[in-house]
Formats: C-alpha cells, structure tokens, sequence
C-alpha cells in the first residue's frame, strides 16, 4: 500500500523506488502467486482518454524489448499501472564509469528495437533515460515506464529535462523523432560516463538543447555520424524511424567492430550487470533531477570522463579500445580500414595498426545474377533480419516495421485509412492481424484488407524477392563502391506489391553493408496508364535470433 490506496488483489511485497512519475512496489497477485510491479501515478500525469488508451494499446504488446504493460487500475482520483516484474538492473547503475563501445551499441540496438514496436503501435516512450532502461541477467535491455513521463522542471516538457529533444522545449509534442533523439543522448552517456549538456538548471538545459553543439569529442570516432544524426537539433534531420536508425547503427558499427560485436558487446554487458547487481544498493536517489554537486550516478555534472575510448587520434589512424581488443581505424576520408589487434585488459604491449582488406564489396565487376549470389551466399545462415518497408502508390500508402524470418513476418503494419496501425504475424501465407482484444486471419492479398497490406510487406521482406530482381537484371551499374543502380524493362513477379501491373519496368537503388549484406533498396514500377509505385526496404540485424510464431487466440 502507498499513501493510502492500494490496487486491489495485490499483496505488497516491498518498494522499489520513486521519481518524478510515481512510486513504484513490488507485489503478488493474490489469486496466481505472480510477481508484478505496481506504479502508482502521480497527481500531476494526466489521466485522460488519451492516457487510457495508451495504456490499452501497451497491454496488447508484447515484446522483448519491452517491459509487458498487465493494466491500468483507477479508483476515483488514484491510478496505478501494473506491468511485468522483470529482474533486471536499471542501467544508470552500469554507468558508474564509461562503457566499452561494443556494450554501449548493444544497449542502443535493444532501445532502438524496443521503440520500434512501441512506435508500431502509435505509442511514444516521451522519458527514454539510464533509469527507464532495465539490463536483464542475460545483457538485455528493456525499456520500461513507456507512456507515462511527467513535468520534471519550471519550463521544461513532460520527461526527464537532461534527454528531451530541442522541439520538445517549444510545445512540440511527442514523437518517434523525439523518442530517437533521448535514445542518442542515452548512448553518449555510455561511451562518455556523463550526460550529454553540463548544464545544472532547467532553464539551461532547455538552452544547451536547443543552442549548443553536439559534443563528440569523448565519442569514438566511427560512431560521431551517428551521434550527430541522432541528436540532430532539427526533427527533421534525424532518422525518420527508430527501424531506419537500427539500420543505420548496424550498417555503421558491423566494418568496424566485425562480426562477432554483438556476441562480444553482450557478453560484457551481462558482466557489467551481474557486476551492478551483486554491489550494494545505491543511496536514495535526489527527488529532483537536479544534484547539487553530482548527478544521479555519481558523477560531477559536466564532470571528466573515467577513462579514455579514443587513445590516440593523429591524421591517419585512431587506435579504439572495446571491450578487450584494440581496432586501428583510418580517420580520413572514404572508406575504413580496420584491424583488430588482441590486447590484454591490462598492460599490454604497445599496439601496432596493420593495413587489412575488410570483407566488404569489392570492386570486381558484377553483373545482376553475379550481385545475386553474392547476396545469397552473405545470407545463408542469417535467415532473420529486422526490416523496414514502405511503399506508395498514388494515395496508397503502406508501412511495415519489424522482423522477417525464413519468409514469415511479425510486423506493426499501417496503410491510408482505415489501415489504421496493427501489428501482424503472417505465417503460411496467411496475415494474423490484431483487432482489438481478438487476432483475426486474412488471406494475403484479399482485397480491401489488411490481408493486401500484409502481402505488399511479405513481398517487401523476402529475400527472394531481391535476388529474382537481380537475377532479371538487364542494366547493372556500380556507384560509390557499396551501391548499385539497375533496370528491368520488363518485369514480371511484381502482383504482390503492384497489382495488375503486367507490362511494368522496374528501376533499383540498391546498398549493400559488410560482406555483401542488403542494406536498403529503392524501387521504382512504372507501367504505362497505372500510378507509379515507389517501394523502400531497409535491412538490418542480419541473423539475429528471433521466433515468429502463430499468435495466441
């Protein structure tokens, strides 16, 4: 019970804490023994319709990334959200020093991927923070408390002031945009051990947001095009999704860390919390996110950092040290060569950078069947991969974010009215579509269903689909190393995603990342007397361990 009321059939186990959006306990349910926490709201978040049915919709949607919203209970002017108990330690006490970047990537992905499937549903986190970010016993990251940030500072939007995107500071209202910007700022505070503006009042804050230069001095170099597009100051200049910037981070980190990052990153982040966990309990945090001489984990605010990521940084090459192995990267311009170089955690010998061939694209001259088993072979063993897709026809819209494996998806899929968003599983060719409470079934491409969205997507997430183009490939250019540009005059296979169109010519804009692995495509399908038909597919995640399986009735 606290001040008060208590939800009932709930017996109180202990407190877990409290901050600006309410306390939070630790209880059982009554009739099954289940473990749950209860968050008890606080007078000054609004409980509107609006409220409510951000609450509903996080009910309904479960994902890994995610901590499972059970209900929001009312009783007059009380409310309580109960959600899933999950074991995990709040990464703000991870940051007790500067993470290795591999571990800090980790978490990034894990947040990113948690907002995509929030966003799906039409749902914005509004205070992604170290405190709202849960590290599992196996070095997952949860985000937790979605939905619910609160005013935190005189002047200063709803959620925690230190992480609020520039527009936020204006009346802007939430968004995907502004969940991407706290996500980027969250990230700079685990490679840096500090947040990302020293400022130590609300008012300055709302300056340094909105005025001050991204700070990227402390940030590894390859990751500094990524800090700036995450926490560019216009909204419209950073990813347009959280799915795109996934992309763009996997695309990014996977030529310099190798292929194992993932593995590696993981690995010591489970370390690091095992670490956290099995330490003493922090002091009481401050009520207000204002500490007079530190902030929230011990660090002085705008404070130095612990410990140096980039060792040295000269005019061809920076040594970075993740995680127990040293990566010598060239800091001109072009492409990156990198070596990874074992190291001793402590006193190694001095390290030397060796000039080695990344296994990127070369630049051997292919034709469209040659690009196409490239393809093939990259992904043979990664049968999963995380995608996004739009595609637009004249007033036609379709959008699908979320996972595609071995031809099945389960996806937030959206189109124009009334396609409103919903995710979706589809399986065997047939689209199990959440409607409400129930899932209902629709054949792929019935018409005027979600059934013609959910086949425009599956064509949009299959592999096969990209090699068939290639492999019909009549014109194949290379651009830029990494990119390729092709025509089809007359292509076939396209009633999925352009209906009718029997006689169409296809154009692709075509990147592929690290070992020949898709990136993104740009589709263009004209035909003549028909709308043209603009597709866009982004890869991301290759291999990563995902189960797609037929939805509960």
């Amino acid at each position: 019970m606290t001040d008060g009321w208590a939800v009932p059939g709930f017996a109180l186990a202990r407190e877990l804490g409290a901050d600006a959006s309410g306390r939070q306990v630790l209880a059982t349910d009554e009739l099954t023994g289940t473990k749950v926490a209860i968050r008890y709201l606080p007078p000054a978040l609004p409980r509107d319709e609006a409220f409510a049915h951000r609450m509903e919709t996080l009910s309904q949607l479960e994902d890994d990334n995610l901590v499972q919203v059970y209900q929001l209970v009312t009783d007059g002017d009380e409310a309580a959200v109960v959600s899933e108990y999950f074991e995990g330690v709040a990464l703000r006490r991870l940051l007790t020093d500067p993470l290795d970047a591999e571990s800090a990537v980790v978490i990034l992905s894990d947040i990113l991927l948690g907002l995509a499937a929030a966003h799906g549903k039409g749902v914005h986190h509004g205070d992604v923070t170290p405190d709202r970010v849960l590290i599992a016993p196996d070095g997952r990251a949860k985000l937790s408390d979605l939905g619910i940030a609160v005013v935190q500072g005189r002047g200063a939007p709803a959620g925690h002031p230190a992480y609020q995107a520039p527009e936020r500071w204006h009346g802007s209202p939430q968004s995907e945009r502004a969940d991407i910007y706290a996500a980027t700022a969250v990230f700079v505070e685990c490679l840096t051990g500090r947040r990302l503006f020293p400022a130590t009042s609300t008012s300055g804050l709302g300056k340094a947001h909105n005025n001050m230069a991204v700070p990227v001095t402390d940030v590894p170099g390859p990751l500094r095009p990524l800090v700036l597009h995450g926490l560019a100051k216009a909204p419209g200049d950073r990813p347009a999704s959280a799915a795109d910037f996934l992309a763009e981070l996997d695309d990014a980190v996977s030529p310099v860390f190798g292929a194992d990052w993932e593995k590696r990153g993981r690995a010591r982040v489970r370390e690091l919390a095992k670490r956290a966990a099995d330490a003493p309990p922090p002091p009481e945090p401050q009520r207000s996110f204002l500490a007079p001489k530190k902030d929230a984990h011990g660090l002085p605010q705008g404070g130095g950092r612990k410990g140096p990521l980039l060792l040295a940084a000269g005019g061809v090459a920076a040594i970075l040290i993740v995680g127990g192995v040293a990566y010598a990267a060239n800091q001109g311009d072009g492409d990156q060569n990198v070596t990874v170089v074992p190291s001793e955690p402590a006193a190694s010998a001095p390290l030397v950078a060796v000039e080695t061939p990344l296994p990127t694209p070369t630049e051997e001259a292919l034709d469209g069947p040659g690009l196409a088993g490239k393809i093939t072979t990259a992904v043979d063993g990664k049968d999963s991969f995380a995608y996004g897709f739009k595609r637009t026809s004249g007033k036609e819209s379709t959008n699908a974010s979320g996972w595609a494996k071995d031809g099945d998806l389960k996806v937030s899929l959206s189109g124009q009215k009334p396609f409103t968003k919903r995710t979706a599983v589809v399986l065997d060719g047939t689209a199990h579509v959440q409607l409400g409470a129930v899932w209902q079934k629709f054949p792929l491409g019935k018409a005027k269903t979600y059934g013609v969205l959910a086949a425009q997507a599956h064509w949009g997430g299959s592999v096969a689909t990209l090699t068939d183009l290639l492999d019909a490939t009549e014109n194949l250019t290379r651009k830029g190393g990494t990119r390729w540009l092709g025509s089809i005059t007359d292509a076939s296979g396209l009633e999925d995603v352009a209906p009718g169109y029997k006689k169409a010519k296809v154009s692709y804009d075509l990147t592929v990342g690290t070992g020949w692995l898709p990136r993104q495509l740009k589709l263009t399908i004209t035909a003549e007397g028909k709308p043209k038909v603009v597709v866009f597919t982004s890869y991301a995640k290759w291999g990563a361990k995902v189960t797609i399986k037929a939805p509960k009735k």
